[in-house]
C-alpha cells in the first residue's frame, strides 16, 4: 500500500485524490465483514493558478521558488515541485520593505514593539516551527502587514548546527535540503477549523457559516493579505542583507542560517506576487464499517451508552506525495481493516461496529473530517465511544509518541506493553516511549472535530525519528526507505497498536476507560490555569469543584 499510495500527487480535489481513494475504497470493500462507500462533501479548495515572484530588484534578487529534482527519487521530478504556496493565501502583488519577526508569536512581535520596529505595510517574514503557520498569518496581519513570507529555517527541520541534531540533508540523510518548501493551509482554524465556506451545509440548509463557527465568518478565517512560504535557500539572500538591529538577547531569533539574524525593515523593497484560484469542489471521504454485535435501538442506546461505534481515522490527501504525512497512516489503517477481517472470517464479531475512515482535505484544514462529523452529529456521532487518530504514522524510528483524551490513557500503555519494539523483539513499544505523563489533545489533525466539537474520547499515535520533509516534494516512498523505515517494522508495530487498542474497544463488556486519569489530568490542568485567570479577573472555583 505504502509503495502505490504515493506514486502520484494527491492534493485534496485533483484527480490524484480520487484515484487514491477509490483504491483505498476498492481496498476495503474486498474485505470480508466491511461494507464500504463514498461520501463526498462540497467544499472550497484552492490552488495555484501561476507560479509566484518573489523579486528585490535593488540586490538583484530572484527567489527560485523551486525544489530540485533528487538523484534516486524518482517521483521529485513533479510538477508541483514549481507550486509553492498556502492553501487559502488569496492572491497579491506586494511592493514592500520587510521585517524579519522569528516564529510569528505575539511574544516575537511584542520584541519587535519594544525595539520601535513596526510590521504595519511591510513583508513580514517568519520562520516554520514554535506555532501553527495560520497563527503566524493571523498575528502579522493583526499587526497591519502587508504580506507574510514563511521560511524553513534549518534549525528547524534542516542542517542545523545550531541545534546539533546531525545527518544530512536529503538525500543524504533525512533533513530538508536547502530547496525543500514547508506547503501548508494558512486559514486561521484555531477560530473555526473545517470548510471556512461550509459549502456542504450552507447550500443544502439555511445554516450560515456564523451559524457553524460561533459568530465567526468566512472573512474571519482566511488570510486577507498574500502569503508565500519558500525554502531557506530563497530566504538567506533576504535575511542576510536586512540590516537593521539584532533582536536582543533572550529573545532567541537567531536560526541556524551562518550568519548574525538582524530584524530590519531592509533599506530595499521585495515584490511578491501570489496568483492562487479558489474553487469548490468535492472532496472524497471512505468510509468502512463492520458492524457490532450489540448495536443497539436510539431508545437503548439512551440507557447504555457504552454500545456506540468507535473510529479509526486518517486522512489520505497530501501536499504532493505525502509518504509520511498521511500515507504512512494510511498504509496502517488498511492492515488494521485486514486484521479485522481475518478475525471477522473465523468468527470473531465485534461487541460494538468498528468505523474506518479515510479523509480527504486534512491538509486545507481538516475539511473531511469535519465535515462528516457536522452531518452526522445526529446519528453516529451521537453516540460514538471513541476516536482513535494516526495521521503519520512513522515520520522515523526513534521512539513512541501519543497525545490523548486522558480517559484513554491506561488502555494505550497496557497495548504499548504487549507489542513487540521494532528494533529490537525482546522488547515492547513501551521502551520507546518518549517518556513522561500522556500529552493532552489539542488541534492540528482530524480527531479536532470529534473532541473540541463533540467530546468524544479521542488519541493520536506516531512513531517519530529525524524527519526533514514534512509538506515537501520529498515526503516520498524514496525518502521513507531510505532514510526511516526501509524494512516497515515500524509500520507494523504502529498497525499492531492501532489494531490491539481497537479490539479492546470494540469486545470489551465494560468500555477500558480510566476516568480517575482523566479527572486527575483535569484537576491538574486547571491549576495551571489559576494564575493566568486571576490575572484577567476569572475564579476557577466552579470548575473546581466541579
Amino acid at each position: 500500500h505504502l509503495y502505490n499510495l504515493p506514486r502520484r500527487s494527491h492534493v485534496a480535489g485533483t484527480p490524484g485524490d480520487y484515484y487514491d481513494a477509490f483504491y483505498v475504497l476498492n481496498t476495503l470493500s474486498s474485505l470480508p465483514g466491511f461494507e464500504a462507500h463514498i461520501e463526498s462533501p462540497e467544499v472550497m479548495l484552492t490552488y495555484p493558478a501561476s507560479r509566484p515572484h518573489l523579486v528585490a530588484p535593488a540586490i538583484e534578487y530572484v527567489a527560485k521558488l523551486s525544489e530540485d529534482v533528487v538523484r534516486g527519487d524518482e517521483t521529485s521530478d513533479t510538477p508541483w515541485r514549481n507550486h509553492t504556496f498556502n492553501a487559502y493565501s488569496p492572491s497579491g502583488n506586494v511592493t514592500a520593505k520587510v521585517v524579519y519577526a522569528n516564529y510569528g508569536r505575539p511574544q516575537d512581535f511584542d520584541v519587535l514593539s519594544t525595539m520601535g520596529i513596526s510590521v504595519k505595510n511591510k513583508i513580514v517574514i517568519m520562520r516554520y516551527g514554535e506555532c501553527f503557520r495560520g497563527l503566524k498569518v493571523m498575528n502579522a496581519e493583526s499587526r497591519g502587514a502587508a504580506a507574510s513570507i514563511i521560511y524553513s529555517d534549518p534549525a528547524q527541520d534542516g542542517y542545523s548546527r545550531k541545534d546539533k541534531k546531525g545527518g544530512g540533508v536529503y538525500p543524504n540523510g533525512p533533513w530538508r535540503p536547502p530547496s525543500g518548501v514547508q506547503r501548508g493551509s494558512v486559514q486561521f482554524n484555531t477560530r473555526c477549523a473545517g470548510d471556512p465556506w461550509r459549502l456542504y451545509a450552507t447550500s443544502t440548509s439555511n445554516a450560515t457559516v456564523e451559524d457553524i463557527c460561533g459568530g465567526y465568518g468566512t472573512k474571519d478565517l482566511i488570510p486577507s493579505r498574500p502569503v508565500l512560504p519558500i525554502s531557506y535557500q530563497d530566504a538567506a539572500p533576504l535575511l542576510s542583507r536586512l540590516g537593521g538591529p539584532s533582536a536582543p538577547n533572550g529573545a532567541d531569533f537567531q536560526g541556524g542560517l551562518e550568519f548574525a539574524y538582524t530584524v530590519g525593515p531592509s533599506a530595499f523593497d521585495v515584490r511578491l506576487v501570489t496568483d492562487n484560484r479558489f474553487v469548490p469542489g468535492k472532496i472524497p471521504n471512505i468510509i468502512a464499517t463492520m458492524q457490532g454485535s450489540d448495536d443497539s435501538s436510539d431508545e437503548d442506546y439512551d440507557e447504555d451508552g457504552s454500545t456506540g461505534p468507535i473510529i479509526l481515522g486518517n486522512h489520505r490527501d497530501a501536499w504532493v506525495f505525502g509518504a509520511v504525512d498521511p500515507n504512512s497512516g494510511t498504509a496502517a489503517l488498511l492492515e488494521v481493516g485486514r486484521c479485522l477481517s481475518v478475525l471477522y472470517t473465523k468468527g470473531w464479531r465485534p461487541r460494538r461496529s468498528i468505523i474506518l475512515a479515510s479523509w480527504s482535505g486534512e491538509e486545507y484544514g481538516l475539511l473531511g473530517s469535519t465535515a462528516y462529523a457536522e452531518m452526522h452529529e445526529h446519528d453516529i456521532l451521537k453516540h460514538a465511544v471513541a476516536y482513535l487518530n494516526v495521521d503519520m504514522a512513522v515520520s522515523g524510528n526513534k521512539k513512541l509518541e501519543a497525545s490523548a483524551t486522558h480517559s484513554l490513557d491506561r488502555l494505550f500503555f497496557d497495548v504499548a506493553s504487549i507489542v513487540p519494539a521494532p528494533d529490537d523483539p525482546e522488547r515492547t513499544l513501551i521502551d520507546r516511549w518518549g517518556g513522561g505523563d500522556m500529552k493532552t489533545l489539542g488541534s492540528g489533525s482530524d480527531y479536532t472535530a470529534f473532541l473540541d466539537r463533540y467530546g468524544i474520547a479521542s488519541l493520536d499515535m506516531s512513531y517519530v525519528g529525524d524527519y526533514g520533509v514534512y509538506h515537501s516534494a520529498y515526503d516520498s516512498f524514496h525518502w521513507m526507505v531510505t532514510e526511516a523505515d526501509p524494512e516497515f517494522l515500524c509500520h507494523q508495530a504502529m498497525a499492531r497498536l492501532w489494531l490491539v487498542m481497537t479490539v479492546r474497544l470494540a469486545s470489551r463488556p465494560i468500555l477500558p476507560f480510566y476516568m480517575t486519569g482523566q479527572a486527575s489530568m483535569l484537576l491538574k490542568q486547571v491549576d495551571e490555569l489559576s494564575d493566568a485567570a486571576a490575572a484577567v479577573g476569572v475564579d476557577l472555583t466552579p470548575l473546581k469543584v466541579a
